[in-house]
């Protein structure tokens, strides 16, 4: 009964699931740029670390930046661990 339930919730959660990455490739193309910063001085030395903000805003503004900030930590997180390794 109860394994029923659950595939019948299978293919609307999944389906919400696509729809959450597919609009979050659309907003990354249009809404969304990588911001390259550098912890040393006039960013010739340091770490780099590169962190998603919307174009011509600080990172944390405006509610596209809140809807797709679980996806865009794993993005900045997958970047910032290949370009640390």
């Amino acid at each position: 009964m109860i394994m029923q339930e659950v595939k019948k919730l299978f293919p609307p959660l999944l389906s919400v699931l696509c729809l959450y990455f597919l609009s979050y490739a659309c907003a990354r193309v249009a809404v969304f740029q990588t911001v390259e910063h550098y912890s040393g001085a006039d960013g010739k030395s340091g770490l780099r670390q590169d962190y998603i903000a919307k174009r011509d805003r600080p990172a944390g503004e405006g509610w596209e930046y809140h809807m797709f900030l679980p996806i865009i930590k794993a993005e900045e997180g997958i970047i910032n661990y290949f370009h640390h390794r």
